[in-house]
């Protein structure tokens, strides 16, 4: 009898389990959850990253001042000079400063593959210049693909036909040296005009060093970010492949790194106009261009990193560019 009524009480007992009504508000709060911390993650991801662009300019940067220490001056950020290309032709010898710095980058392989008495738009520099180097690009940037076609106006005739580039490659850089600034002034008549100071940087193509830096080495801009290429990104947005030869004149890691900073208007439509009062994020053509929201990551002179911001007044970052201007800095 006792056995019979055991059986009845474990068929009357009810299995335990959820509803549909509970298993769909248990998905709805682990979707709400994830939905709230999925931007928490993507920010950690981007600080992540941020945070290896700082280091790969500071690296950069000391790079520069150890290149100092040795040679007294600091790179300059092209050479360009008449010579003999690897087939013993007449050209323009064309290397910019990453190459320079390389073995002060614990590059010292890839630097004993680089040619420097030929340009980097030499043939026999190929295997070098396609050599992917980390601590040249920005993690933050996007795309896998950093190949980019190689420009040397110099042995181009300047031409801006795209069927004009030599089929050479290189991979591409996101790190530039301020050579010289376009910008905008007061003509004295109430209008402003368009100015271009060819040599007002440090990594000219003149020897530079520490005496040079009038302005103070806290107070003027090394190296910048002009992050994306071979892709044109105007304002936030990937444009179409580019059909301006020029446009990858400044991108390969070899190549000429030595920028003349142009200045914009606002739209992005016009450059070197005498309206043009933007610098950053505008175009990764000639100007400093980064993936970090709202900021442009820069070393200074004396070797420290600065994520400045992309609404900087025009007259600031201008300051910060040129390294004797005499000019008092503003907030940055």
């Amino acid at each position: 009898m006792a056995t019979t009524n055991s059986i009845y009480r474990c068929r009357g007992r009810r299995r335990g389990g959820f509803t549909l009504v509970e298993l769909l508000v248990v998905i709805a709060i682990i979707g709400v959850l994830i939905a709230l911390l999925l931007p928490a993650v993507q920010q950690a991801r981007e600080a992540a990253r941020r945070m290896q662009c700082t280091n790969n300019l500071r690296q950069i940067g000391l790079a520069c001042h150890n290149y100092h220490d040795t040679h007294r001056t600091f790179p300059p950020g092209r050479l360009v000079y008449d010579g003999k290309d690897s087939s013993g032709d007449s050209t323009k010898i064309v290397t910019g400063f990453l190459a320079m710095v390389l073995p002060f980058l614990e590059q010292g392989n890839l630097a004993d593959i680089y040619y420097t008495e030929y340009g980097f738009d030499d043939p026999i520099n190929q295997d070098a210049a396609n050599r992917p180097v980390d601590i040249f690009q920005c993690p933050s940037t996007p795309g896998s693909d950093r190949t980019t076609p190689i420009y040397s106006g110099w042995n181009l005739g300047w031409s801006d036909d795209i069927a004009d580039l030599p089929g050479l490659t290189s991979i591409a850089t996101d790190y530039q040296g301020v050579r010289g600034m376009h910008f905008i002034k007061d003509d004295g008549a109430g209008s402003t005009v368009h100015e271009w100071q060819e040599y007002s940087g440090i990594l000219t193509e003149n020897a530079v060093s520490f005496k040079d830096i009038t302005d103070g080495t806290s107070n003027t801009v090394l190296l910048f970010e002009m992050s994306g290429k071979p892709d044109r990104w105007t304002l936030g947005k990937r444009q179409p492949t580019s059909t301006s030869a020029r446009f990858y004149q400044h991108g390969p890691w070899a190549g000429n790194n030595g920028v003349g900073i142009f200045n914009w208007q606002a739209d992005a439509t016009v450059n070197q106009c005498d309206d043009c009062d933007k610098y950053l994020n505008i175009d990764n053509m000639y100007s400093p261009y980064g993936f970090h929201p709202g900021i442009v990551v820069i070393v200074l002179a004396d070797g420290s990193t600065r994520g400045i911001a992309e609404t900087l007044e025009m007259q600031t970052f201008l300051d910060l560019c040129r390294k004797s201007d005499g000019n008092v800095l503003g907030e940055f």
